[in-house]
């Protein structure tokens, strides 16, 4: 029985031995997107985690919907390092290439998917949040134009922060479909 037992344990050891690791030449699947790197707008930083296009349908716990165009969803982090509450608004993170108010996330898919019009995000805190945009067919998207807050810059300093008047673009060619 004990040999049994070890043989079972080295053929185990030598399985996961040939999973993965740095020798693995296992490419990333095709589905996979690496995320942006970090963008600062006001005292909030953006990471852009994944953009898709060409989506027929959103759903949600109690409703679903199809778009005039085709959806496009971002999956993205909102990192707070102040120590102080900022607020995150939805409505000022556009699409890239869309122009007007189909570059702004779309209210019905946002409110299927159950997502915040803003969120107070804490001091040292992040989310990650969903931004659902219905935009034409044939629009040529080119990432998410990231806004954040217009606060003061702090507790002793009443002047605004910094930030990008037109909000910062974090480029990323979005992949179709799930």
């Amino acid at each position: 029985m004990a040999k049994r037992w070890a043989s079972v344990c080295v053929g185990a050891l030598l399985l996961l031995a040939g999973c993965g690791g740095s020798g693995s030449s296992a490419s990333p699947s095709p589905s996979a997107q690496a995320p942006s790197r970090p963008h600062k707008d006001g005292h909030l930083t953006f990471t852009l985690l994944s953009l898709r296009c060409g989506l027929t349908a959103v759903s949600g716990s109690h409703s679903e919907a199809e778009p005039e165009g085709q959806f496009c969803w971002a999956r993205l982090r909102v990192e707070n390092k102040d120590p102080e509450f900022h607020t995150y608004v939805v409505g000022r993170q556009r699409l890239a290439g869309v122009s007007g108010r189909r570059g702004l996330p779309d209210s019905f898919a946002m409110a299927v998917r159950r997502q915040h019009d803003s969120v107070d995000i804490g001091g040292h805190d992040l989310i990650e949040v969903e931004l659902w945009y219905d935009v034409p067919r044939g629009a040529r998207v080119g990432g998410v134009r990231v806004s954040g807050d217009r606060d003061r810059v702090g507790f002793m300093n009443s002047s605004p922060v910094p930030y990008a008047r037109n909000g910062v673009l974090i480029a990323m060619k979005p992949l179709t479909g799930w």
